[in-house]
């Protein structure tokens, strides 16, 4: 079954793309510090738009998933994350590791070092609050803004010129980035998400094995 497709794509999507490079994020409350609080909304600010753009690299590539967990979100295309690094952690889930993070050193294997593919999503408000909960924020998970390239449309396809940078919303875990075993329940489900990713959106089946798939065999 295809992916949900966003109206914007694929047609509108250079359109959209030249949109969002203006566009800024206005938590909803003042911050204290430079630290991006756990519960404030990180949402996209325009004239007609009142959304985050999220970056799913774990098992919320599964549009299907995520149209469960929040029913009024939209994909919008494949998204990458430069220089981060994919792992499965001690919690026995995906989680992305910063490449400023002092776990990251230069003897990170370069399969695993080369930047994080992941689904673009808009998402409205009450979604971003359910997604929240779904990811354990801010116990299991914080909420982080990145600089991500949005490089397929809605239909798979290559943004001209190599892609557009985008602001967007990612979840990372940044106190449990030491190496685990994904859960069985997990691998499943993270299984749905990359045969979505890769039939829907572009992904490449060869990343999906090299940095994704190889941690099941510690399972």
């Amino acid at each position: 079954m295809r992916g949900r497709r966003t109206s914007l794509a694929p047609k509108a999507a250079s359109k959209w793309s030249e949109s969002v490079k203006t566009l800024t994020f206005t938590p909803e409350h003042e911050e204290r510090d430079s630290q991006p609080s756990q519960s404030s909304q990180m949402t996209i600010v325009d004239d007609e738009r009142h959304e985050v753009l999220y970056f799913a690299y774990g098992s919320n590539l599964s549009t299907e998933q995520m149209r469960s967990r929040c029913p009024f979100s939209t994909a919008i295309g494949l998204g990458f994350l430069p220089s981060w690094r994919w792992i499965i952690n001690e919690r026995g889930f995906a989680n992305i590791v910063s490449p400023t993070h002092p776990s990251s050193s230069s003897n990170a294997p370069a399969d695993t070092a080369g930047g994080v593919y992941g689904l673009l999503y808009l998402l409205p408000p009450r979604d971003e609050e359910s997604l929240d909960v779904f990811e354990g924020v801010p116990g299991a998970y914080g909420k982080v803004q990145c600089q991500v390239r949005w490089v397929r449309d809605g239909d798979g396809k290559p943004i001209p010129g190599g892609g557009e940078t985008v602001t967007a919303l990612v979840y990372v875990d940044e106190r449990r980035t030491g190496d685990g075993t994904p859960r069985q329940e997990y691998i499943g489900r993270m299984e749905r998400g990359i045969e979505d990713a890769v039939r829907n959106w572009g992904l490449e089946e060869e990343y999906a094995n090299r940095v994704m798939r190889k941690w099941w065999k510690c399972a």
